[in-house]
């Protein structure tokens, strides 16, 4: 039997087309096809290899985005929650039909989009399901990026109050751009001392205790002139 290769990076085109035609071509039972399903590109742009199928799942969503994001994440939470379920769609050594078929399943009990089971596939027969993870990461941020939605993750010594959590995403919600929305997220860390660590987007504010003294430090080392 002749081995199979796997598809280079230059073919990732292709396989977005085809992956395309399948996610047309996919009617729910007893239901006429829609004349076309692919919307737009994303606004944020990826020419990775995982970037090329995140962009031809999102178009392939069109009206139904918040479903197929909200399919993606529920499959990222089982790959996170089994250790087991994420070896089994990550190793190359698994029987294809097999993995398929297993992928179905979890589609048909999860209620998931059928375009999700089709991209599913189409990753299994490109060898490239072992990049799921990085693929659902990317699709999450062009579906943030086309929401508005502003991941706003915000670190302190010692856990804050309520009021102080308000106070800060108040004062964060002025730094976002017009029509951002926020997604807040509050962690500890005992090691920045004091004051907080702000990421928001890719931009990140460092206002803690620890980095202020950090920079003292280098000053007083610095040679007196």
């Amino acid at each position: 039997m002749a081995r199979r290769q796997a598809v280079p990076m230059a073919a990732a085109p292709v396989a977005v087309r085809c992956f395309a035609a399948k996610a047309k071509a996919t009617p729910t039972t007893g239901a006429k096809p829609a004349a076309s399903t692919m919307g737009a590109k994303p606004k944020m742009q990826d020419g990775t290899l995982e970037g090329r199928y995140a962009t031809a799942l999102f178009m392939a969503s069109g009206g139904k985005l918040d479903k197929v994001y909200a399919d993606l994440s529920v499959i990222r939470g089982m790959m996170v929650d089994s250790q087991d379920f994420r070896l089994f769609i990550e190793t190359p050594g698994v029987n294809p039909e097999l993995k398929v078929a297993a992928l179905g399943d979890v589609c048909a009990k999860t209620g998931a989009d059928p375009a999700i089971l089709n991209f599913l596939r189409v990753l299994v027969e490109n060898r490239r399901i072992a990049k799921l993870a990085k693929i659902i990461d990317l699709f999450e941020a062009f579906y943030r990026d086309d929401k508005g939605l502003v991941p706003c993750k915000v670190t302190s010594a010692t856990p804050l109050s309520s009021a102080q959590m308000a106070d800060v995403k108040k004062a964060m919600e002025k730094r976002a751009e017009q029509g951002s929305q926020l997604i807040m997220e509050y962690a500890t860390n005992p090691a920045i001392m004091g004051g907080l660590v702000v990421k928001m987007g890719e931009a990140i504010i460092d206002n803690s205790v620890a980095t202020r003294l950090e920079r003292i430090q280098t000053q007083l080392l610095q040679p007196m002139n």
